[in-house]
């Protein structure tokens, strides 16, 4: 297809990692594909840029994204583009490569389960009850989309 840009799309959320296609790379464009308003990015290495949602971060997060080189958490999608200065159409890392610099994560409540034991005369009863909830951090496994369709796991 020539013409179209390469960019790589990365959806915590839907855990995929994926080549799109673009006819170009505006802010309209960028801000279609992170479903955001406010765009911010930054450089990823010396070719590419990380597009991302500004705004990101809020309250009621399912899931972040932290990226190898950069200090904060990032919520919402990530688009990989080449800087426009670079000399190549498409991003000249592969989508294994790049993401073995992204790490996804969500949190996870675990029940935490109290158990009574409630004795009458000979009658003995055991009652288990929700007494609150622990929260971890899960890492999540994401899946690369290449634009042939061919899928493969990569556990982060």
């Amino acid at each position: 297809m020539s013409g179209f840009k390469k960019v790589y799309l990365l959806d915590p959320h839907e855990a995929l990692f994926q080549e799109i296609e673009v006819e170009f790379l505006d802010e309209t464009i960028i801000r279609s594909h992170l479903e955001c308003e406010a765009v911010d990015c930054f450089r990823f290495d010396d070719n590419h840029l990380l597009y991302f949602d500004d705004n990101g971060l809020r309250a009621g997060m399912h899931y972040y994204t932290m990226v190898a080189g950069y200090p904060d958490p990032l919520g919402g999608k990530l688009l990989l583009a080449l800087n426009e200065e670079g000399p190549f159409p498409v991003p000249d890392l592969e989508l294994s490569t790049a993401l073995r610099r992204f790490d996804c994560f969500r949190p996870v409540l675990d029940p935490v389960i109290e158990n009574s034991r409630i004795s009458q005369g000979s009658v003995t009863r055991y009652i288990s009850i929700v007494g609150s909830f622990s929260i971890r951090i899960e890492p999540i496994e994401i899946r690369i989309i290449t634009l042939r369709g061919i899928f493969d796991q990569c556990v982060l």
